[in-house]
Protein backbone atom coordinates (compact mmCIF):
# COMPACT_ATOMS: atom_id res chain seq x y z
CA UNK A 1 0.00 0.00 0.00
CA UNK A 2 2.50 2.46 0.73
CA UNK A 3 4.27 1.72 -2.34
CA UNK A 4 1.62 2.56 -4.59
CA UNK A 5 1.00 5.65 -2.38
CA UNK A 6 4.47 6.69 -3.09
CA UNK A 7 4.16 5.71 -6.50
CA UNK A 8 1.27 8.04 -6.61
CA UNK A 9 3.00 11.10 -5.29
CA UNK A 10 5.74 10.87 -7.57
CA UNK A 11 3.49 10.94 -10.44
CA UNK A 12 1.68 13.82 -9.03
CA UNK A 13 4.65 15.84 -8.26
CA UNK A 14 5.63 15.10 -11.85
CA UNK A 15 2.65 16.56 -13.07
CA UNK A 16 2.28 18.95 -11.56
CA UNK A 17 6.35 20.20 -11.22
CA UNK A 18 5.67 20.64 -15.50
CA UNK A 19 3.50 23.51 -15.53
CA UNK A 20 1.31 24.38 -18.24
CA UNK A 21 0.96 22.12 -21.12
CA UNK A 22 1.33 23.31 -24.82
CA UNK A 23 -2.45 22.96 -25.53
CA UNK A 24 -3.40 24.87 -22.25
CA UNK A 25 -1.08 27.67 -23.36
CA UNK A 26 -3.10 27.54 -27.03
CA UNK A 27 -6.65 27.41 -25.15
CA UNK A 28 -5.88 30.14 -23.01
CA UNK A 29 -4.33 32.21 -25.86
CA UNK A 30 -7.30 31.37 -27.88
CA UNK A 31 -9.73 32.50 -24.83
CA UNK A 32 -8.10 35.87 -24.73
CA UNK A 33 -8.03 36.21 -27.97
CA UNK A 34 -12.12 35.21 -28.30
CA UNK A 35 -12.56 37.68 -25.23
CA UNK A 36 -10.89 40.66 -26.85
CA UNK A 37 -13.08 39.77 -30.01
CA UNK A 38 -16.49 39.97 -28.03
CA UNK A 39 -15.25 43.14 -26.15
CA UNK A 40 -14.66 44.51 -29.69
CA UNK A 41 -17.80 43.71 -31.02
CA UNK A 42 -20.06 44.48 -27.71
CA UNK A 43 -18.37 48.17 -28.78
CA UNK A 44 -19.65 47.77 -32.29
CA UNK A 45 -23.31 46.63 -31.56
CA UNK A 46 -23.36 49.82 -28.74
CA UNK A 47 -22.44 52.12 -31.99
CA UNK A 48 -24.74 50.45 -33.95
CA UNK A 49 -27.57 50.67 -31.42
CA UNK A 50 -27.06 54.38 -30.98
CA UNK A 51 -27.36 54.96 -34.74
CA UNK A 52 -30.21 53.11 -35.27
CA UNK A 53 -31.98 54.96 -32.27
CA UNK A 54 -31.31 58.28 -34.65
CA UNK A 55 -32.23 57.28 -37.54
CA UNK A 56 -35.42 56.15 -36.07
CA UNK A 57 -35.86 59.31 -34.71
CA UNK A 58 -35.15 60.99 -38.21
CA UNK A 59 -38.12 58.58 -39.42
CA UNK A 60 -40.84 60.13 -36.94
CA UNK A 61 -39.58 63.32 -38.03
CA UNK A 62 -39.93 62.61 -42.04
CA UNK A 63 -43.51 60.30 -41.58
CA UNK A 64 -44.78 63.21 -39.38
CA UNK A 65 -43.62 66.01 -42.24
CA UNK A 66 -45.28 64.08 -44.73
CA UNK A 67 -48.69 63.49 -42.68
CA UNK A 68 -48.85 67.25 -42.98
CA UNK A 69 -47.64 67.47 -46.36
CA UNK A 70 -50.41 64.97 -47.45
CA UNK A 71 -52.89 66.61 -45.51
CA UNK A 72 -52.25 70.24 -46.91
CA UNK A 73 -51.96 68.64 -50.61
CA UNK A 74 -55.45 67.21 -49.74
CA UNK A 75 -56.85 70.67 -48.52
CA UNK A 76 -55.67 72.50 -51.60
CA UNK A 77 -56.82 69.94 -53.93
CA UNK A 78 -60.62 70.29 -52.40
CA UNK A 79 -60.19 73.67 -52.43
CA UNK A 80 -59.31 73.62 -56.15
CA UNK A 81 -62.10 71.76 -57.03
CA UNK A 82 -64.41 74.24 -55.87
CA UNK A 83 -66.39 76.57 -58.14
CA UNK A 84 -65.04 79.81 -58.43
CA UNK A 85 -67.99 82.35 -56.55
CA UNK A 86 -69.70 83.98 -59.01
CA UNK A 87 -69.03 88.04 -59.49
CA UNK A 88 -71.51 89.83 -57.26
CA UNK A 89 -73.59 92.45 -59.13
CA UNK A 90 -73.25 96.29 -58.26
CA UNK A 91 -76.45 97.45 -56.80
CA UNK A 92 -77.49 100.38 -59.02
CA UNK A 93 -76.36 99.36 -62.12
CA UNK A 94 -78.82 98.45 -65.20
Amino acid sequence: MKAWMAAGGLVLGTLCACGPSKELRQVRSEAKSLREEASTLRAETRVLRAENSTLKSKVRTLEDDLEELTRERDELKLAAQKPAPAPSKKAGRK
